[in-house]
C-alpha cells in the first residue's frame, strides 16, 4: 500500500512537504508528484533546466534534481511519450527515490498517474488543475 500525492515531499521550500507531512500522520509510504518544479535550493526553470527536459526522449527516462547543497531533492521523470511535460517526483515518507520513481512510472497511461488522474475525473473537475 503506498499513497501518491498531488504534491511534493523533500522537493519542498521547508524540505517537508504534502507528501512528508501525510506520510508521517498516516505511517504509509508516500510519494510526491507535482506537475511544476519548486525553486528550492538553487532549482530553477532556466534554459538548462528545459534543455535537459527535452532531452528526454521516451516515457520513463529521467533525470534527478540536485540542489545547490549537493543534495538530491527529486527526479524528472518523462512519463508518457506524448507529453513534453515532466512530472517531478520526490520522497514523502517510507520510501526511497528510486522506488518511488518506479512506482510512478508503473501508474503511468497518460502524464499524470492513473490514480491521481482518476481522482480528479472523479471529483468532476472541482479539484484546481
Amino acid at each position: 500500500q503506498v499513497l501518491l500525492v498531488d504534491g511534493n515531499g523533500l522537493l519542498h521550500p521547508r524540505g517537508f512537504g504534502t507528501a512528508c507531512h501525510l506520510g508521517v500522520l498516516t505511517d504509509l509510504p508516500c510519494v510526491g508528484v507535482a506537475k511544476n518544479l519548486l525553486q528550492v535550493d538553487g532549482l530553477v526553470r532556466d534554459e538548462l533546466h528545459r534543455e535537459q527536459i527535452r532531452s528526454l526522449q521516451r516515457s520513463g527516462e529521467a533525470f534527478p534534481l540536485t540542489g545547490t547543497s549537493g543534495k538530491v531533492l527529486g527526479m524528472v521523470l518523462r512519463s508518457y511519450n506524448n507529453s513534453s511535460k515532466p512530472l517531478y517526483v520526490s520522497v514523502g515518507h517510507r520510501v526511497s527515490l528510486d522506488t518511488a520513481v518506479r512506482l510512478v512510472r508503473a501508474c503511468c497511461r497518460f502524464r499524470v498517474p492513473e490514480p491521481i488522474r482518476q481522482v480528479r475525473l472523479g471529483a468532476g473537475g472541482a479539484l484546481p488543475s
